[in-house]
């Protein structure tokens, strides 16, 4: 069995392959499908680069901001560093301005003690010699109340 060929009648009337029409149809609707398909492609890279052109003015105002607040924080940390040396240097000043006079009012109450030692161990024996006497009338006076009433009446001779 063998294959026939198809033949059609063409716009000029002579006879045309109908594989070649079809052939010519396909062409052009893929030239059409071509074009179509090229807009849409150009359209998609339009939107890209708007996409990417707003996504590089967000980068770049989000880089600006961040450096911004970078730059506000060394400024903070900057000021805070400044008062504390400025304190510290204060204290310092403070330290050393006190320093000698606290050293000359040991230095004169000690001169004072050594210049009075006389007067000062007279007084801390006066002092020892009024905690003795206190002691004695203390311990007397205990002595008395440990005695019960019938020892107290008879003088201590009955009762103790």
């Amino acid at each position: 069995m063998s294959r026939g060929l198809g033949f059609a009648v063409g716009s000029s009337g002579n006879a045309v392959n109908m594989t070649e029409k079809k052939n010519a149809h396909t062409t052009r609707s893929t030239g059409v499908n071509a074009k179509a398909t090229a807009t849409k492609a150009k359209e998609t890279t339009e939107k890209a680069k708007d996409t990417a052109g707003k996504a590089e003015t967000t980068a770049k105002s989000a880089a600006a901001g961040a450096a911004t607040t970078a730059a506000h924080t060394a400024h903070v940390a900057a000021d805070k560093a400044q008062v504390a040396a400025g304190k510290a240097v204060a204290t310092g000043r403070a330290v050393a301005a006190e320093a000698p006079k606290k050293a000359a009012a040991a230095a004169g109450s000690a001169w004072m003690m050594i210049k009075a030692r006389k007067v000062l161990a007279a007084v801390a024996g006066a002092g020892a010699a009024a905690a003795g006497a206190t002691t004695a009338i203390v311990l007397r006076r205990r002595a008395a109340r440990r005695r019960g009433p019938l020892a107290r009446l008879t003088g201590g001779r009955l009762g103790s």
